[in-house]
């Protein structure tokens, strides 16, 4: 499996998927894929006083009456993101969903960003052949970057990506970038490069960030049933570190779980309050809506040639 593919997240969170045997055929959830609707912003809901609240580690233990705990208010988590992390290698081929995002960079918290994305997981099949890790997506909104486009598969084209701009950029829109990842242009208001992306490489970096804060100490877990997301039954799983300390990343993390698809569709992460009483600031979210799993995509679908995409000027 190619190095990208096992590189660092900053978006980490302890998670626990409610996982169930997809299949192979496709699973869609049941919003309208009309783009009108799919970029209205999402809506949350969490219930209150519903939670099972795992106890910190070494603090307010249950009472001998009460049924065991964990022995660290992460193995829950753990041990269930790696069940999820088995099924997804096994069931899940690929997936195509709408990601609505927003991330801080340098201070500054930008406004929801919707994306068309296709992504094929790294597969082999029965004959041997093996898929590479495979990303494509169209952003939606806001105006300035609608219509921009980019496309990276894994040990292809030097490892760069094709991207091309949108109406915010009507004379950049014209011509093909081939860009490294990593470049200044390619991570200008992103927190992680293309290649980060994905259900699969976040739940391999939440097992392992996990279990480095499971090394550290105390922290809290918060399980939560009957939340939704645009009406969408989901389970919630919240971590909350009090002490501003190394190695922790944040101060809450939320996950949202959908309940009919087993899969996270929503993480989102929080700093610590700069002071007493203030709500904690948003450092990162990202939500994915109109999720369809394992709907056959091909070679095609991550071409830039492909006649449906905008790649204008590509060499021959």
């Amino acid at each position: 499996m190619h190095q990208r593919f096992r590189s660092s997240l900053t978006m980490v969170f302890s998670l626990a998927i409610g996982v169930s045997v997809l299949g192979t055929q496709a699973v869609a959830q049941n919003d309208s894929a009309n783009q009108s609707v799919a970029t209205e912003s999402p809506t949350f809901r969490v219930p209150k006083g519903e939670q099972e609240r795992v106890a910190r580690l070494n603090n307010d233990m249950p009472a001998k009456a009460a049924p065991a705990k964990p022995k660290h208010p992460l193995d829950r988590a753990v041990s269930i993101a790696e069940t999820a992390l088995g099924k997804m290698r096994r069931d899940v081929s690929d997936y195509t969903a709408i990601l609505v995002k927003r991330q801080r960079v340098n201070g500054v918290l930008s406004d929801a960003t919707y994306m068309g994305t296709k992504i094929r997981c790294p597969r082999r099949s029965e004959s041997g052949v093996e898929a590479p890790f495979s990303i494509y997506m169209r952003f939606m909104k806001p105006k300035k970057v609608a219509g921009r486009e980019v496309i990276w598969v894994d040990g292809k084209d030097d490892g760069k990506a094709w991207v091309h701009e949108g109406a915010g950029a009507p004379l950049l829109r014209l011509k093909t970038f081939h860009l490294d990842p990593k470049s200044p242009l390619m991570m200008r208001g992103q927190r992680e490069p293309i290649y980060e992306a994905g259900l699969e490489n976040l739940i391999i970096k939440l097992i392992e960030k996990a279990e480095r804060d499971r090394a550290a100490g105390l922290c809290e877990v918060n399980y939560t049933e009957g939340a939704t997301i645009n009406k969408r039954s989901c389970s919630v799983i919240e971590l909350i570190h009090d002490e501003q300390r190394e190695p922790y990343e944040f101060y809450k993390a939320q996950v949202f779980i959908d309940d009919e698809l087993g899969l996270p569709i929503r993480f989102a992460a929080y700093d610590w309050p700069t002071a007493p009483g203030e709500a904690p600031e948003l450092i990162e979210e990202y939500t994915y809506v109109n999720i369809k799993v394992n709907v056959g995509l091909t070679d095609t679908d991550f071409d830039p040639r492909n006649p449906k995409y905008q790649f204008k000027g590509l060499p021959n």
